[in-house]
């Protein structure tokens, strides 16, 4: 199942329908083809009112995945949630909202090597590694006219380090902080949709 995230609507794209009942009353659509799958994305964004949309193939789901990205403008990102030895998360705060240090994974680099580097770039923290990988976000944003459906690949890092984050101001970072797990609440209250799973998981070891 993967989640795809328009602000605050949801798009769940899954190989069957779901039962649970959370998903109940919600709109669920069979599709087999990408013209079927446009046609339901765009009756969707269009509808007001309207907040979570599934879409569902039988059994491959991830043919289904790769005819939603070949409807927008696809790039691919990679980034990390960093724990200090105090346990505490590194958080940074850009365009009035709190974020997770990321950005885009460059050419001929891994996704692993981008993570380590946007997270040392965008905090001035450099003694981070990788523990494990996380589960991906994705997510839709207007650029430039265009529809832009980006896939953040996402790993937990540990900082062995002892110096403060200092954030990347050229990149309109205005704060990088180290938060307890006692504030995450007030940190999940204004960050973006697609982060609050991921983010809270993290803190449940999920």
């Amino acid at each position: 199942m993967y989640k795809v995230f328009i602000f605050d609507k949801l798009i769940i794209l899954s190989g069957e329908p779901l039962t649970d009942i959370n998903f109940q009353h919600s709109t669920q659509i069979e599709v087999s083809s990408r013209k079927s799958i446009k046609t339901a994305y765009t009756n969707f964004i269009n509808t007001p009112g309207e907040q979570l949309l599934i879409l569902y193939n039988t059994g491959n789901e991830k043919r289904l995945l790769d005819e939603f990205i070949s409807l927008f403008w696809y790039v691919e990102a990679a980034g990390g949630i960093v724990i200090n030895d105090r346990q505490e998360k590194l958080f940074i705060h850009r365009f009035g909202r709190w974020d997770l240090p990321k950005g885009k994974i460059e050419r001929n680099e891994t996704k692993s090597d981008a993570a380590i580097r946007e997270v040392q770039e965008e905090t001035g923290l450099l003694e981070v590694s990788i523990t494990k990988e996380l589960p991906s976000t994705f997510h839709i944003f207007d650029h430039k006219g265009k529809k832009v459906l980006k896939r953040t690949y996402w790993y937990l890092m540990e900082y062995s380090g002892n110096n403060d984050p200092k954030p990347q101001l050229e990149e309109e970072i205005t704060a990088a902080v180290w938060i307890p797990d006692s504030q995450i609440d007030t940190i999940l209250g204004n960050t973006y949709s697609s982060l609050k799973t991921l983010v809270a998981d993290t803190i449940r070891g999920v």
